[in-house]
């Protein structure tokens, strides 16, 4: 049995939200969906979405890393499982949080190569 289900949502730091909405616009011709805080455009690309956050939402990703990726959200049908298969390898998982009507387990950028994993499941 597949721990993931999918793919969700691929999130992008930027300094300058306006900004990077326009490059996604003008070079790719992607239309953005603004967030309701204003901190946040969206482009939905299938069944999952691209998320270009700023403000606060990004500032520890680009204080600590640069603009770029911030995050990369995977559900899982069971975030027990997948908590439990990374410590049959090993590895220990963070305390599950929930977000969002979402169980999460924000995963150690360096047991990704790097990427800030998000694994969620919805049984809040």
């Amino acid at each position: 049995m597949a721990l993931l289900k999918r793919f969700d949502t691929l999130e992008v730091a930027t300094a300058d939200l306006a900004d990077a909405v326009k490059t996604y616009r003008e070079n790719f011709g992607f239309e953005l969906k603004p967030g309701s805080e204003g901190d946040s455009a969206t482009l939905k690309v299938g069944n999952a979405e691209i998320r270009l956050v700023a403000g606060a939402a990004a500032a520890a990703t680009i204080a600590a890393s640069g603009e770029g990726l911030a995050g990369l959200w995977l559900e899982a049908e069971d975030i027990g499982q997948v908590a439990a298969a990374l410590e049959s390898a090993g590895l220990e998982p963070p305390a599950p949080r929930v977000d969002h009507d979402r169980r999460v387990l924000a995963l150690d950028p360096k047991i990704a190569s790097q990427v800030p994993l998000f694994i969620f499941d919805r049984k809040t």
